[in-house]
């Protein structure tokens, strides 16, 4: 089989609505963004960053989901916990440095199983979930990005 014949295109589209508010829709599900008030913002929805992370945390819950049956687990719950340190400086053109995204994430991934999990078990499980996670794999490799903008 080709990658042709599994890749998926994923798409989103939205508007600007306000000096920071941004609504976009995919699939007809609507994420709206926003800066918090001490940043310019109204605070109507999550930072696009804090969507990143949560995007991040909905992966590795599915991931999870979806490696068990190969270690034959059975998940009974999962919680995920992200973090990161973001400095707003450069995005809002304070300064050239630090970097504009997250300096580093990291999760934290609770699992209960329906057995016990010895633990070199549990280290293979995490390495795979990890290795399998697409939002983590866009985290961890650089993925190309191509940006056109254009006058309306």
């Amino acid at each position: 089989m080709s990658d042709s014949d599994t890749t998926q295109r994923m798409s989103v589209r939205g508007e600007s609505d306000g000096v920071s508010k941004f609504v976009a829709e995919t699939r007809g599900h609507e994420l709206v963004m926003d800066d918090p008030e001490a940043m310019g913002g109204e605070d109507a929805g999550a930072m696009p960053v804090e969507y990143l992370l949560a995007a991040w945390t909905g992966c590795l819950n599915a991931t999870v989901r979806a490696v068990a049956p190969d270690f034959d687990l059975t998940v009974e719950s999962v919680a995920v916990e992200a973090a990161g340190e973001f400095d707003p400086r450069k995005h809002l053109g304070h300064a050239e440095e630090p970097r504009a995204g997250y300096r580093g994430v990291e999760a934290t991934v609770d699992v209960d199983f329906a057995e016990p999990v010895e633990d070199d078990t549990l280290a293979e499980f995490t390495a795979a979930v990890e290795e399998r996670c697409p939002v983590s794999d866009n985290l961890a490799a650089e993925t190309p990005t191509d940006v056109t903008l254009q006058r309306e």
